[in-house]
Formats: structure tokens, C-alpha cells, sequence
């Protein structure tokens, strides 16, 4: 009887101390889910997120287990396993203000409507787009290249004509020498005041009968024309000085500027090699991965597709055949040795006509078709290749032939650039309004103030976004655009396809923080900075423009406005521009085509600007039958522009702001500690010899045995 007393007595007391480890892990699980059911209800209203409340976590577990322990039931009932509460002690583990926590409860929330919103909202509407933006990004790209490539060769091409004028003008100065002014036949003249070689030689028999009257005369009678001779040598001597003078530096000018011309029409020739070369880059280019990803979109019903313009074939029209450089370089050559017959011309009057070397002739015949034979040339030389040359003139007409219509193109750049002196004028009214602000400019300082320390509780770097500058060339500013629909189109592929957390931190930022009221902005195109900052210097306090703060990050009240106004004018930009290429594939010229497609492009943007400022929506296209809200805009920026940590540190200083709690000090796990213990009923020294060994969980004092048990939850 003893050894089944003693054998049933220790299984009894196993058993029970068995039941009281797993009831006391049942009681310590359930006091820990007690104790974080207390979370914050603010949090958890307005922002769904979850995070433990004010109150005394220690105390509230405490009473928890207090209670969970005592008796209940019938007073007469039988307890088997009584528990009893001893002691407890609780750590506190990760806080909302944490990057990895805080995404991870956006990801929680966000996970099964975010998808189907943004596919459905947003993806949905730009997969119809997403072929034509991808040939109109090309065309843009492509011609935004060609434009300034094709400028530089028609004013290398300009330049060398002028070089080529420049070099006959030249010799104008030594055709004035030769004869003045020039004319058919030299007539003879008396001595007198010289200021051509036609002088010398049409003075000449004057010359020759005076020398003669004065050798003739009697003896002691004086010479009566000694004065008059010795002036004609002399002038002769410096006429003839001042023509070799004037064709040396002819010569040495036409040499150079001849130089000159051929390294203008060989950069010509280079810079229309560039441009053959950039149009074989665009033929072979893929194009952006962000549109090639639309067809793999798993988005039904997903609307009318554009139609997608044709421009980029029309390219070659652009380019100089190698026929026309090599006409062009053998008209210069031609020039050249036609300069070089001039020259040698005229370079023989020095010798040919100096009266001190050809003594008495009793003819200037000779000296007087050398001097008009030399004049001739020069003449036919200048009037060729001169101002108003006819060569030279027949030469740029069949320059112009090839540049179509240059001129109309550079009238809708200098109307597009108005355009955007406009937009630029407006987005620097919202700019300006900071400093009316001066209330939400100091709630401005407490916030960025925030989302510092929430940046330095994550150990992370600031990340300046400032929303991109206009250009100031339209085909410039037309490149930029279609570079964001570019980039834009792949990070739609990428959070539809890969990057969830982004697209859950996009959505979450939207469902949760509001926007500003775009719609105040209704007078924009019509009131002056001053009027804008009188109707809309209220709203621009950090709690109207929350989602604006946290995509671009900005700590003065305007910008962040001013930001959204650029970028939202710039998708416009380059959907209607797309458009543009459609409407004016008509005009011809390649270049002309896409300055129109511009300048229509900027006139419809800045009408669809005034539009979402009236009614709060724009069409995205005229070819898809879809609208998109300011809001929608703000979420394909967010999508754009990563949604990274920075993002994660403006919505926690958002948070902190409106509700003056700080995330970083709200607790989102719990690990708690704690022991319990119960009284054996039969023979506990035996049970402590098990415990000691190892055969029974936890440990025996006094004959009490108590269990340790710990436990962890996190939201």
C-alpha cells in the first residue's frame, strides 16, 4: 500500500504540475494579447495603424494576470491545478517610428485593395497609351537630338558661304587700285592726281610727250615740266606700292578665309554624319522597357488605344546627300583658282605698267589691256563671289532648297517658348507665396523638424526632392517630358509586376494624407502672383497639402504646390504632344512637324492645366476615354519617384503632427515575462529531486513549484 500511495501521489503531483505549465503558457499568451488589445484608437482611426496606448503597460498586465488566475466558478467547486500570480516583468520591442515596422503594417493594410485600385484607377487607364507615348518618345528623343545637330550644320553651311564672300569682298579693295571705277576702255589723261593703275597708264602719253618737250628743248631753256613729271613718277611709285601692299593682303586673307570655309563645310559634312548616325540609333533602339511591359498588364477592359504617330520615318529628309558636299567643295575650289587667276593677273601690273621701267613708249596700248585684262577678272571675281554674287547667291538658293521651312519652324519655337515663359510664371507665382505664409511656414519648420528626428531614429539620409525646372528651348523642354512618361511608364511595370511595397506605400500615402484642393487654383492663368497668393495663402498650411509634403519633401508652403504644378504640366506636355505629332504629320518638314507638335502640344497642356484647376480632373487623352484627378497625378509621382524611406519619415512626422504623438516612442511588440506558482499536495521533496533532474518543467522553493513562462505578440 505505501509504494502505490507513493507511486499515485507522485503522479498526481506530475500531472498537476504538467497541467500548470501549459495552462500557465495559456494564461501568459492570453494576458499578452490582453495587454496589446489596449492600442491606440487615434492611431488606429485615422491612419490604421496599430501601436500600444498611453496607459501603464506593467500595471494593466499585472491586474491581467491578477485576475486570469483567481478562482471562478461554484465557491464548492474543486480546483486541480491552482495557479497562483508571483511575479512578471514585460520589454517593449520594435516602435512604429520604425522603417521596417511601419512598411510593414502599410503592407498589411494596403495589401489586398491597393492592387486592384491602382490597376484598375491608374495602370488601366495608361496601358491604352502606352504604344504611341513609346513612338512618340522615340520621335521626340530622336528630333530633340537632330534639331540643335541640324542648326549647327546650316550655320556651318552659312558660315562658309560668308567666308567665301568675305574673301571676294577682299578683293574689291584691289579691283579700286586696278581701275576706278571700272569701265570698258582706258581713255588717255593728262597728268594729274592718280589713284588707280588706270591713272598711270591712262596718264601715261602725257607723260611721254612732256618728258620729250622738256629733252627737246633749246639750249638754256629751262624744262617746263619737271614738277609735273616727277609727281606722276612719284604717285605711280606709290599707287604701285599700295596695289602690291593690297594684294598681298588679299592673298594672304583669301588663303585663310578660304581655310576657314573648308573647315566650316567639312564640320557641316561631320555634323550631318552625327545626325545619320542618331537616326540609325533610333531605328535600332528598343525603346523604353516601361512600355514593352504594358502588354504583359493583367488588366481587363482596359480601354481604346491611341494612335501612334509616324514621324521618326521621315528623318532621312534631314540629311545631305555626299553628292551635295562634293558639289560644294568643288564650287570652292573653282573660287579658289579663280581667285589665284586674279591674283596672278593683277600681280603683274607692278612690272607691267611702272613708267620708271618701261622708259618713252611711244604706245600705252599694252599697259592698257594688261590693266583692264586685270580689272576684268577681278571684276567678274567680285561680282561672282562678291555681296550680291550670283554664284554664291545660286549657291544658297540651292542651300535653302534643302531646308524647307526653316522659318516657320522658328516661328512656333519663339510662340512655344512664350508658352512657356507663361507656365514659368505661374509655377514661380506658387513659389513665391512663401513668405505670405508666415503661419504654416512655422507649422512648415515644426514638421520638417519631425520628419529630421525620424530620420536620425532610422539612421537614414535625407532625400531632396524638388520637382524638376522647365527647360527654356521647347524641344528640350518636349525631350524632358517624354523622358518622365518614360520613366513613368516603368515604374507602373515595376509595382504592377515586381515592386509591391512601393505601390502600398503609394496607395496607403493617398488613402490616408489629403491633397491640396487644386481647385483654388482656378484663376491662376489670370491673376497676377499677388491675387493667386490672396485666394490660396490660407490653404497652404502642411495639413492641406499633406500628400504633397511626402512626395516632394519640401519645407516652404508653396513649393510643394509648385512642384506638383510642374510635373502634372509636364505629362500633359508630353500626352498632347504625342497627340501633336498625330495632327500635324501633315506639314512635311520632319522638323517643322515636331515644332509644331510642340507648340500644340504646350497650348493644350496649359488648357488642361486650367481645366484641372476648374473642375479637378483632366482627360488623360483625347484618344482614351478616361479622366484623372490632381489626386491620381500625386499617385503616379509617388510611384515615380520611389516612395523610399524619406517618404516613410514625412508620413511619420505627418502623424506626429496630427496627433501629437510620436511614433517613435509608441510600441508595436511586447515580450513578457512571468511566473506562477502552485502548492503540491503530497510529497515534495520527491518532485524536487525530479525537478532537479531535469524530468519535470520548472523548479521547486519551499515546497511550491513555479513555472517561468515567457511570451511575444507584435501587431
Amino acid at each position: 500500500m505505501a509504494f502505490v500511495f507513493l507511486f499515485s501521489a507522485v503522479l498526481i503531483d506530475y500531472s498537476r504540475m504538467t497541467a500548470a505549465s501549459v495552462q500557465s503558457e495559456r494564461l501568459v499568451r492570453a494576458g499578452v494579447r490582453s495587454l496589446m488589445s489596449a492600442y491606440d484608437t487615434e492611431l488606429l482611426s485615422r491612419y490604421g495603424l496599430f501601436a500600444f496606448g498611453s496607459s501603464n503597460g506593467d500595471e494593466l498586465f499585472s491586474r491581467t494576470l491578477a485576475g486570469s488566475v483567481q478562482k471562478s466558478g461554484r465557491s464548492d467547486g474543486f480546483n486541480l491545478v491552482a495557479l497562483g500570480y508571483d511575479s512578471s516583468s514585460l520589454e517593449w520591442g520594435s516602435t512604429l517610428g520604425s522603417y521596417e515596422v511601419f512598411r510593414h503594417q502599410i503592407n498589411e493594410e494596403m495589401k489586398i485593395k491597393a492592387p486592384v485600385d491602382f490597376a484598375l484607377e491608374l495602370a488601366g487607364k495608361f496601358k491604352g497609351l502606352s504604344g504611341a507615348m513609346d513612338e512618340a518618345s522615340k520621335t521626340m528623343n530622336l528630333y530633340a537630338g537632330l534639331e540643335p545637330l541640324y542648326d549647327r550644320r546650316e550655320a556651318a553651311l552659312d558660315k562658309m558661304l560668308d567666308l567665301r564672300r568675305q574673301a571676294a569682298e577682299n578683293a574689291r579693295s584691289v579691283l579700286e587700285l586696278t581701275v576706278s571705277p571700272v569701265s570698258g576702255a582706258i581713255s588717255d589723261a593728262s597728268i594729274g592726281h592718280i589713284s588707280s593703275a588706270g591713272d598711270i597708264v591712262a596718264q601715261y602719253g602725257d607723260y611721254v610727250r612732256k618728258s620729250r618737250e622738256d629733252s627737246d628743248r633749246e639750249p638754256g631753256e629751262l624744262p617746263s615740266h619737271t614738277y609735273e613729271i616727277a609727281s606722276y613718277l612719284t604717285q605711280s611709285a606709290n599707287m604701285l606700292s599700295r596695289l602690291d601692299s593690297a594684294l598681298a593682303a588679299w592673298r594672304s586673307n583669301q588663303d585663310e578665309l578660304a581655310r576657314k570655309a573648308e573647315d566650316a563645310l567639312a564640320e557641316a559634312k561631320s555634323l550631318n554624319e552625327e545626325m545619320r548616325e542618331k537616326i540609325r540609333q533610333s531605328v535600332e533602339s528598343p525603346g523604353s522597357s516601361g512600355y514593352s511591359s504594358a502588354d504583359s498588364w493583367d488588366i481587363p477592359d482596359s480601354g481604346n488605344e491611341a494612335a501612334t504617330p509616324r514621324i521618326r520615318e521621315q528623318a532621312e529628309q534631314l540629311l545631305m546627300d555626299q553628292a551635295e558636299f562634293d558639289g560644294m567643295e568643288n564650287r570652292l575650289q573653282e573660287q579658289q583658282r579663280r581667285a589665284r587667276e586674279a591674283y596672278s593677273q593683277a600681280s603683274g601690273l607692278s612690272g607691267g605698267i611702272n613708267p620708271g621701267q618701261l622708259g618713252l613708249s611711244d604706245s600705252s596700248y599694252a599697259q592698257k589691256n594688261m590693266v583692264t585684262g586685270a580689272a576684268g577678272i577681278l571684276n567678274r571675281y567680285v561680282r561672282d563671289y562678291g555681296n550680291g554674287g550670283t554664284v554664291l547667291d545660286g549657291e544658297m538658293a540651292q542651300i535653302e532648297q534643302h531646308r524647307g521651312s526653316d522659318a516657320e519652324r522658328k516661328a512656333a519655337e519663339r510662340e512655344a517658348r512664350g508658352k512657356l515663359a507663361d507656365v514659368r510664371e505661374i509655377i514661380e507665382g506658387l513659389r513665391s507665396l512663401n513668405s505670405a505664409a508666415g503661419e504654416a511656414a512655422e507649422q512648415f519648420n515644426e514638421l520638417n523638424r519631425y520628419y529630421e528626428e525620424s530620420l536620425a531614429y532610422n539612421q537614414a539620409l535625407d532625400q531632396n526632392t524638388s520637382g524638376r525646372d522647365q527647360e527654356d528651348e521647347p524641344f528640350q523642354e518636349g525631350e524632358a517630358a517624354m523622358n518622365m512618361m518614360d520613366h513613368l511608364f516603368e515604374s507602373l511595370g515595376d509595382v504592377l509586376l515586381a515592386s509591391r511595397d512601393r505601390l502600398f506605400q503609394t496607395e496607403y500615402s493617398a488613402q490616408y494624407f489629403p491633397a491640396f484642393d487644386i481647385t483654388q487654383l482656378k484663376g491662376l492663368t489670370s491673376g497676377s502672383a499677388d491675387e493667386i497668393g490672396q485666394r490660396v495663402v490660407e490653404q497652404l498650411s502642411p495639413h492641406n497639402q499633406e500628400l504633397e509634403y511626402i512626395l516632394y519633401g519640401l519645407d516652404k508652403p508653396g513649393l510643394n504646390v509648385a512642384a506638383a504644378y510642374s510635373e502634372i504640366f509636364t505629362v500633359r506636355l508630353a500626352v498632347r504632344t504625342m497627340e501633336g505629332f498625330v495632327e500635324k504629320a501633315g506639314l512635311g518638314n520632319p522638323l517643322l512637324v515636331v515644332a509644331a507638335a510642340l507648340l500644340y502640344g504646350l497650348t493644350e497642356a496649359i488648357k488642361d492645366m486650367v481645366l484641372l484647376c476648374t473642375n479637378g480632373e483632366v482627360p488623360l487623352s483625347a484618344y482614351i476615354q478616361a479622366n484623372l484627378t490632381y489626386r491620381d497625378y500625386l499617385r503616379l509621382f509617388m510611384v515615380l519617384h520611389g516612395s523610399g524611406d524619406a517618404e516613410l519619415s514625412r508620413m511619420l512626422a505627418l502623424i506626429r503632427l496630427n496627433t501629437g504623438i510620436n511614433p517613435a516612442e509608441r510600441s508595436t511588440a511586447v515580450s513578457a515575462e512571468v511566473r506562477l506558482g502552485m502548492r503540491l499536495w503530497f510529497l515534495p521533496g520527491i518532485m524536487e529531486l525530479l525537478s532537479s533532474s531535469g524530468a519535470v518543467p520548472g523548479e521547486m522553493e519551499d515546497g511550491l513549484y513555479y513555472k517561468t513562462v515567457k511570451a511575444h505578440f507584435a501587431y
